[in-house]
């Protein structure tokens, strides 16, 4: 219950009180939910005839369409700009709720914890744009329920709703590692050449509209951004700054393989469903920030790292590293949510007392050193990622048992017991 009434507290204040958002890092234009605005207005604009990836004059910032193509259904569906606040209030009234399903906190301290991801700033700032990625986390929820089901038809809706999100904004794409999950081998193995047929043809057809986008995509930098170049921007580096990202990102994997810091360990059964939606929110944060700086409201799918973040370190039979390597990421992930915030409230406090110079000096201050850290959370990020890679790839060479997937919805809390009852997940 109070994971639902104190953030919808909190929240509710801000709507009463929308000048407080400035100091919380978020800034407000006067106006809700401007992201779903822009797609509406892209739609009205195609049905007036006009150049949607040009600037828009029925947008409010004139924004040009930034997606992909497969957005324009809504205006095939009677939708328009005057839509704009109910379509807004049910995405985020949705997310919400499929928010506080997945984290029900069983102690005191989970529920904190839980609470200092879910009404983070970065979180709040997708809920007051209702940002698209909304959708894509709404789209997405249903995914490890379907993996996990015994029946092959749920597993190919997983499938599914994986390609009809990277078809929506592209970067989902990366969410399709999450069907390397155990399965039956031979369900495995087509799964994995079915997902990736699938998204190989959603690609061919969003690739025009894509690279019509990427020219138009806005600079994406400063406070509640976040992304692996980002750490070598003072070196003005220029073209290289990717590959060198590339480069750290592929040796941290190569550590961490020859690591094996689960060596010995059998992930319990009963934290199947805990493991596999912290692998799809790390995969989707880690293909963001690997790919090319994004706005903080991807953050949004750290909600699904908090659950298992919060056992492992507990689960007693998890190897010390395993533990040790979960209260890191604990640590950093806390700090990549709430630095920027903490920052912006600090800032937007010495407003008129302190010249502007000085405050757009600190920002890029606190900017630079947080790169470090943020950088360090994805490499941790990583860890837990090769540990899947290789036990995936191993199930689909072997198979695993036909009962290993069909596993209990996540009791989210130091409930979900270990014991004999094991995925077999062995490193």
């Amino acid at each position: 219950m109070w994971l639902v009434v104190l953030p919808l507290c909190y929240w509710g204040a801000l709507v009463a009180h929308p000048g407080w958002f400035l100091y919380i890092g978020i800034r407000h234009y006067g106006v809700w939910f401007i992201d779903p605005f822009a797609l509406l207005a892209s739609n009205d604009a195609l049905a007036r005839g006009l150049d949607v990836y040009a600037p828009n004059p029925l947008d409010y910032f004139g924004r040009a369409h930034l997606y992909s193509h497969w957005w324009f259904i809504l205006g095939r569906l009677g939708l328009t700009r005057a839509d704009n606040f109910w379509v807004g209030l049910t995405l985020g009234l949705t997310f919400f709720a499929a928010a506080v399903a997945w984290l029900r906190p069983r102690t005191p301290g989970e529920l904190l914890w839980y609470l200092a991801v879910l009404v983070a700033s970065p979180v709040l700032l997708a809920v007051e744009r209702a940002n698209a990625d909304l959708v894509i986390f709404i789209l997405l929820t249903p995914v490890v329920p379907c993996l996990l089901s015994s029946r092959a038809g749920w597993q190919w809706v997983a499938v599914l709703l994986i390609m009809f999100a990277a078809g929506l904004k592209f970067y989902p794409a990366v969410a399709g590692l999450v069907l390397l999950a155990p399965a039956e081998r031979r369900m495995g193995r087509w799964r994995v050449v079915g997902g990736a047929l699938g998204l190989a043809l959603v690609a061919v057809n969003v690739a025009p509209g894509f690279h019509r986008v990427l020219a138009l995509m806005p600079p994406t930098e400063g406070l509640m951004t976040f992304g692996a170049i980002n750490l070598f921007t003072p070196f003005e580096i220029g073209r290289l700054a990717p590959w060198l990202s590339i480069g750290l990102a592929t040796l941290a994997v190569v550590i961490w393989w020859r690591a094996n810091i689960f060596c010995g360990w059998d992930i319990p059964r009963m934290a199947l469903s805990l493991w596999l939606h912290f692998v799809l929110g790390a995969v989707l944060l880690c293909g963001c920030f690997f790919s090319a700086p994004s706005f903080a409201y991807r953050w949004i799918f750290a909600l699904w790292l908090a659950p298992w973040l919060w056992w492992a370190a507990r689960e007693t039979s998890a190897p010390r590293a395993v533990r040790r390597l979960t209260e890191v990421t604990i640590v950093l992930l806390g700090a990549a949510l709430w630095l920027d915030p903490m920052t912006g409230a600090i800032l937007a406090s010495q407003i008129g007392r302190v010249p502007g110079q000085t405050l757009v000096r600190a920002a890029d201050i606190v900017f630079r050193v947080e790169q470090p850290i943020t950088w360090a959370l994805f490499i941790c990020l990583l860890g837990f990622l090769t540990q899947f890679v290789r036990d995936g790839l191993r199930h689909v060479r072997v198979g695993v048992a036909p009962d290993t997937h069909a596993v209990q919805r996540h009791p989210a809390g130091p409930s979900v017991a270990s014991g004999s009852h094991s995925t077999g997940i062995r490193g």
